[in-house]
C-alpha cells in the first residue's frame, strides 16, 4: 500500500508500506477517497496541530472512505468489500457528554 507521510514541515512523501494485519474489533479499509483537513494543514504548514508537534514520521488524513480488505477476529457487522466511512473521533462513552448521547462533546477525546 501507499500513503502520504509528513515527515516535518513541508516535507511530505509518498511511501510504500505493508500493512499490520487487523486486530480482534479491527478492520483493514483500502482507500477510496479522502479529505483534507485543517489539522492536515497545520502539519504541512507548521509541524504540527495547537500542542501536538510530530515527533515521528505520520500518515496524513483522517476524513477517508474505502472498501474492507481484511477483517479482525470478531467482526460480524462487515463483510470484506465493503464501502464504509471512518469517523476519525475516539469518544470515551464514560463521560457527561457521552451518556447523553453526544460523543462530539467528549471531555476525554
Amino acid at each position: 500500500m501507499r500513503a502520504i507521510v509528513i515527515h516535518q514541515a513541508r516535507d511530505l512523501r509518498i511511501e510504500e508500506f505493508e500493512p499490520e494485519v487487523p486486530g480482534p474489533g479491527e478492520v483493514l479499509i483500502e482507500l477510496a477517497t479522502g479529505g483534507i483537513c485543517g489539522s492536515d494543514l497545520h502539519y504541512f504548514n507548521h509541524g504540527g496541530f495547537g500542542a501536538v508537534r510530530l515527533k515521528e514520521p505520520m500518515i496524513l488524513g483522517h476524513e477517508v472512505s474505502g472498501h474492507v480488505r481484511a477483517l479482525g477476529d470478531g467482526v460480524s457487522r462487515l463483510a470484506m468489500g465493503d464501502l464504509v466511512a471512518v469517523s476519525p473521533s475516539r469518544p470515551c462513552g464514560t463521560c457527561n457528554y457521552c451518556q447523553r448521547g453526544l460523543h462530539n462533546h467528549c471531555e476525554n477525546m
